[in-house]
C-alpha cells in the first residue's frame, strides 16, 4: 500500500530485532513496524475508545477540569515511562 510517508524514529536497541524480525518474515521493517503499530491498537482498542469518549464529553461540557485531569495523567504516564529508562545512579 503506496501512502504518504515521514521518519519514524525507534530506540537504537530496536534497530535489530527490528531487523531480524523483517528478515525472518521476508518483509520490510516498516512492514513490521506497520503490523506492530496495528496490533497495539487492536490491543488495546477498548483503553484508547475510553479515553477518547471521556475526553470527547469534557470538552462537549466544557468540563476544564476533566480535561485538565486526563492530560495532567498522560504527562504524568509519559514522564513515568521516561524516568524508568533512566540509569540508576548512586
Amino acid at each position: 500500500m503506496a501512502v504518504g510517508t515521514k521518519p519514524v524514529r525507534i530506540f537504537e536497541s530496536d534497530h535489530a530485532p527490528l531487523r531480524l524480525l523483517a528478515e525472518l518474515e521476508r518483509r520490510s521493517p516498516q512492514e513490521v513496524f506497520h503490523a506492530a503499530l496495528a496490533e497495539y491498537f487492536e490491543s488495546h482498542r477498548h483503553e484508547l475508545a475510553a479515553i477518547f469518549t471521556e475526553t470527547q464529553r469534557a470538552i462537549a461540557s466544557g468540563d476544564l477540569d476533566a480535561l485538565t485531569a486526563q492530560l495532567a495523567a498522560s504527562a504524568e504516564a509519559h514522564a513515568d515511562t521516561l524516568m524508568a529508562t533512566l540509569p540508576e545512579t548512586g
